[in-house]
């Protein structure tokens, strides 16, 4: 993410967040889609066409994961400001919840503080229930997966 991030700059980017539920609230992130092109300084909007391929992609490079991993919400950049949601970020997403797609969603918000350093902030939305500040785990070291014998 830190590449992406450094690509865009003082614009907004962002995407979608695909995982995998592990365990009852607890997701382990697989993948996430990005738009370079649909942000401003203050503002990220994009386009589901962008998306929807991507995730097509990261869904087809988890196959063995098949039914366990979807969609789990939204993530952008706040390059210019804290990694807080915004009230428009908060509205955007409460209505999703509310009133269309998904009844559960996340939403990440980061900002690069250095060349490797995320600042990030999870809110997670609920229908019918207000949204929730979180904690957000990231774990950066390699994967047993990774290496071989």
């Amino acid at each position: 993410m830190q590449v992406f991030l450094k690509k865009g700059g003082i614009r907004e980017i962002g995407g979608w967040l695909v995982a995998e539920q592990i365990a009852p609230g607890y997701f382990e992130l697989v993948g996430f889609t990005v738009d370079l092109e649909g942000g401003t300084r203050d503002r990220f909007r994009s386009l589901p066409s962008l998306h929807t391929e991507q995730l097509d992609q990261i869904l087809l490079a988890n196959g063995n994961r098949v039914g366990r991993v979807d969609y789990l919400g939204e993530w952008h950049s706040h390059p210019t400001f804290p990694p807080v949601p915004s009230k428009m970020d908060l509205s955007s997403m409460i209505n999703m919840v509310e009133n269309s797609g998904p009844s559960f969603a996340a939403l990440v918000i980061v900002r690069l503080l250095d060349t490797f350093s995320i600042e990030s902030t999870i809110t997670t939305f609920q229908r019918g229930q207000s949204p929730i500040g979180g904690r957000l785990l990231i774990d950066d070291t390699p994967s047993e997966k990774l290496f071989h014998d």
